[in-house]
């Protein structure tokens, strides 16, 4: 039987006393800042914490900032976060710029260690929300792996690492943990973003008339939208009786020859392809599980999302 399909104004946050979100700053976080100022008062956390190293980049919309404060902590070292958090969503990476290097792995490590001995301080439940990386599903050989990419290996073998300490925390206490593993996305918010193709096309498109495609035009991705992932990500949160990997993303295809083309193509602009090499590698999710369990859809279809997203830079 198909599940009804929840708006999330549907969806009553009036319960949760104290939500704490770290990676605030970064392209998810965001857009779940937006989504939040997108419902209504009665249905908004009793407070929300903003966790960051140095404040948060952006405002927070008007209607938030009276139930919000933001605590500069460096989530890298033991947490000495004072707050009765009933509920968290961790989106903490440290790893924006370089999100490959050996660093960036080690500070995801630190900070899902230093999250998990924090939240087992608590004498009441929590119940969680982590995000991992849609790169550990469906991953080759894990010695192959390592032996062409050392430092994709560590990302990927880092956010694993958290997943099974999370996984083990939610086992042996009464916390409940929902683990999702994120995708690729589309929508206004990500053109902030430079170090993904969809934003860098549609940049290159707009300024120089050309998108070079350095990598295999042949890969395949998919793009949710971020207001869909927003919605995905707070329906998780109050739903503590999900055990399994959520995938968050979207189950349509879209290789990065077909991305290229679709922009070139909104945008009176050409393509060069420096490559045509095969085969590829598919960045996929199986979300039916994830959209069944949280009673979801993908909603903006991706093409509709570029061109929204071309004429929100054309404005900029």
């Amino acid at each position: 039987m198909k599940p009804e399909i929840l708006n999330l104004k549907a969806v009553d946050l009036s319960k949760v006393k104290s939500l704490l979100i770290t990676g605030a700053n970064g392209f998810v976080g965001q857009a779940i800042v937006q989504k939040l100022a997108s419902i209504s008062d009665t249905q908004l956390p009793q407070e929300i914490v903003f966790v960051t190293r140095n404040g948060l980049d952006e405002e927070l919309p008007k209607k938030l900032s009276s139930i919000s404060r933001v605590v500069c902590h460096d989530l890298t070292k033991p947490w000495q976060i004072k707050c009765e958090s009933t509920h968290v969503i961790n989106l903490a990476a440290d790893g924006s710029r370089a999100p490959y290097s050996k660093e960036s792995s080690d500070s995801f490590r630190e900070i899902g260690r230093n999250l998990i001995s924090w939240i087992k301080k608590f004498d009441h439940e929590v119940q969680l929300f982590h995000a991992s990386s849609g790169a550990c599903f469906n991953i080759p050989d894990s010695k192959s792996l390592q032996f062409a990419n050392p430092n994709k290996f560590s990302f990927i073998q880092s956010r694993l690492q958290v997943e099974d300490e999370l996984e083990k925390l939610s086992e042996k206490s009464d916390h409940k943990v929902s683990i999702a593993r994120l995708f690729t996305f589309s929508g206004n918010l990500i053109l902030k973003k430079n170090q993904y193709a969809i934003t860098d096309f549609i940049k290159s498109a707009l300024t120089k008339k050309l998108i070079i495609v350095t990598g295999n035009p042949h890969s395949i991705r998919s793009y949710l939208h971020e207001d869909s992932m927003a919605t995905w990500v707070l329906r998780a949160l109050v739903n503590p009786g999900i055990t399994d990997l959520l995938q968050i993303g979207s189950n349509e295809p879209v290789s990065i020859k077909q991305l290229a083309e679709f922009i070139a193509d909104q945008t009176a602009a050409d393509v060069d392809f420096a490559s045509e090499s095969v085969p590829a590698d598919i960045y996929l999710p199986r979300n039916q599980d994830t959209i069944s369990a949280l009673g979801v859809e993908e909603g903006i279809p991706w093409k509709t999302a570029i061109q929204n997203m071309i004429q929100a830079e054309r404005k900029n």
